[in-house]
């Protein structure tokens, strides 16, 4: 399943130089009219060079500049697609049959985990693994509903590494952050990345000069800015929907990217603590 060029160049955006994110702001904006645009025109509007394009679209991996317009009006005719699954999938009435409740949510849960795939960038997983096989200790740390994925990512990877950590108390999260090291490091699950909560954690870890890796919608919330990388993911949630299913579920998934990639590249570190953890379970079985 290939990501579309939409998806690719918002998860690029920190990577492009200035004038590469000039094109994309105008492409986000104009995406139909870039389609059927010209190079010359389109360096014109962009006010930058027609080489910069070109050096652009090499970067998403594309032959040229009309691959590039074709990969647009294949996203185009995805999220057509899209639209209309969701227009058929739609909000749950109160007159809905069972059967129709069942079906909603399953492509709820479908669409979150296939919008968190193409959100993910392959750089911004290897950095986050590469911290997380490196780190001294790992906090997993999250408010409210996330906590509950913080707490899933720690009984996850606490099979594979004695190194991974969790806490649920607000007090003692402030206690564990401010005692780290510059060798450690926190994974962060917040689905804006604008809480007190979350900007209160990130000064501590900055202060302390360990590593965050920040799990949220938001490429540019305010605590992105702290992060040493940022994991892309979940639904657009509506103002009322608070800490949604399809959100956690975004979350769980990037969890399991995470730890997957963790063992590929650990694996005698990971079949040793495995043992030992079965070992030990196996005691509490009747």
């Amino acid at each position: 399943m290939g990501k579309n060029i939409m998806a690719l160049m918002l998860q690029e955006y920190e990577q492009f130089t200035k004038s590469e994110r000039k094109i994309v702001d105008y492409v986000l904006e104009h995406p139909a009219e870039t389609q059927y645009i010209s190079i010359t025109d389109l360096s014109a509007v962009c006010e930058v060079a027609v080489s910069t394009i070109s050096v652009f679209c090499r970067k998403l991996k594309l032959g040229g500049f009309n691959d590039f317009k074709l990969e647009l009006a294949r996203a185009a005719l995805l999220n057509d697609s899209q639209r209309q699954e969701d227009a058929e999938a739609g909000e749950i009435q109160s007159g809905d049959s069972l059967p129709a409740v069942m079906g909603k949510v399953l492509h709820t849960v479908q669409d979150a985990a296939g919008r968190a795939y193409h959100m993910l960038a392959e750089s911004a997983v290897d950095r986050a693994v590469s911290l997380l096989v490196e780190a001294r200790q790992v906090v997993c740390l999250g408010q409210g509903n996330h906590s509950i994925v913080s707490l899933a990512a720690w009984a996850q990877f606490s099979t594979n590494s004695g190194k991974f950590k969790t806490i649920q108390d607000s007090h003692l999260q402030t206690v564990i952050l401010s005692t780290l090291m510059p060798e450690d490091a926190v994974l962060y699950f917040t689905y804006t990345g604008a809480t007190h909560e979350v900007m209160e954690a990130a000064e501590v870890i900055r202060e302390r000069g360990a590593k965050l890796i920040l799990v949220t919608r938001y490429l540019n919330s305010p605590a992105s800015a702290y992060a040493d990388t940022v994991l892309l993911c979940g639904p657009n949630e509506q103002p009322m929907r608070f800490g949604s299913t399809a959100a956690l579920i975004a979350q769980l998934y990037v969890v399991e990217v995470l730890l997957s990639e963790f063992k590929r590249r650990e694996p005698a570190q990971s079949e040793k603590c495995r043992q030992s953890v079965g070992k030990a379970l196996a005691q509490k079985v009747l």
